[in-house]
């Protein structure tokens, strides 16, 4: 496959040197040149494949590699991925099941492999790549399960952080996959918030410190594809010439129009985050990660403002370890008494 920039589509750039570099000579982010389309026979037949041959053959198609689902599995383990049933239809998808209890690990990992051990880059599109190789794994499961044969769609919430698997699960829907809505969830710094419901976006904003570093962005670098898929080359260099004044980006009519297409933008507090992780340790014995809880809690704000009730999936891409101190304060426990309870 070959990739151009959300800056040139005219000039093309090899699978390998996607995985080699964040950024193209342009400054642009990578994008497949030609968007490949899973028909309706290839997504129905996820189900008879592990989880691993689904990321296998989806890498497989975006990079020209041969990986095994042998392969997949000798690199990120036998369950790198596991999915807790929830109260509410909600599902959570621990992306984190790897020695660094975090998903950038496990993108670490298999664009290693991708690259053939060769160092590289494992930010950009390869973040993205993988996270849409994931997404398709974890269909494959929910159509074992039934859940899609049941449900027309299944809605994601994801915290938006650098807009990374926000992009994932957008690029897996529109190749196919029964994904409904996609939740963007911020935290205090929510500035796309302004972008989707009103049409403006301050790139001059300046983040505020929170307990949930990753998701203060206010600016986030993946926003460029969303642009890019929504209203091409022009799009981007009005909101680059946005970016380069400080000033606000306020998106054509038309694109606007397609980016709040099954795309929603929810904002939670810190003091909603902390009680999310305690209420639902009470309620479901089941602990949330800070940026989980900032996910889940999007995710039922969205419901209450749109009355949708499917089953939807919660992204964790980091494991409440990682962030052991807000955990414990949460639960008002010591992280000696949380660290032997995980």
């Amino acid at each position: 496959m070959l990739y151009v920039t959300t800056r040139n589509n005219r000039d093309a750039y090899t699978a390998q040197r996607v995985l080699r570099e964040n950024r193209g000579p342009d400054g642009g982010l990578y994008v497949p040149f030609r968007e490949p389309v899973f028909s309706r026979e290839e997504i129905d037949a996820l189900k008879e494949k592990s989880f691993h041959q689904c990321v296998a053959e989806v890498l497989n198609r975006l990079f020209n590699t041969k990986l095994t689902r042998w392969d997949v599995e000798f690199c990120v383990g036998r369950y790198p991925v596991r999915l807790v049933n929830l109260p509410q239809r909600i599902i959570a998808g621990e992306c984190w099941h790897n020695p660094e209890w975090t998903f950038d690990h496990l993108v670490h990992i298999l664009a290693e492999q991708l690259r053939g051990g060769c160092p590289g880059a494992d930010g950009g599109w390869a973040k993205t790549a993988v996270g849409i190789a994931v997404l398709f794994g974890i269909f494959g499961e929910f159509a074992r399960a039934g859940i899609t044969e049941h449900e027309k769609h299944v809605d994601i919430s994801v915290v938006c952080g650098n807009f990374d698997l926000p992009m994932s699960a957008w690029y897996a829907r529109a190749w196919g996959l029964p994904i409904g809505n996609i939740i963007c969830c911020c935290n205090e710094n929510g500035n796309l918030w302004n972008l989707i419901h009103h049409g403006q976006f301050r790139t001059d904003m300046v983040s505020t410190p929170t307990g949930t570093p990753e998701a203060d962005v206010t600016l986030p670098a993946g926003l460029e594809r969303l642009i890019y898929a929504c209203g091409g080359l022009a799009e981007v260099d009005i909101y680059l010439d946005a970016c380069r004044r400080g000033g606000m980006y306020c998106p054509r009519d038309s694109v606007l129009s397609r980016l709040g297409e099954g795309l929603d933008v929810s904002v939670v507090s810190s003091r909603r985050m902390i009680s999310t992780i305690s209420g639902i340790r009470g309620s479901a014995g089941y602990l949330l990660s800070p940026y989980a809880a900032l996910a889940y809690a999007g995710l039922l704000d969205f419901r209450g403002r749109t009355g949708e009730s499917c089953h939807a999936l919660v992204l964790a891409e980091k494991s409440p370890i990682c962030d052991a101190g807000t955990v414990a304060n949460a639960l008002g426990v010591s992280e000696d008494a949380l660290e032997q309870y995980l």
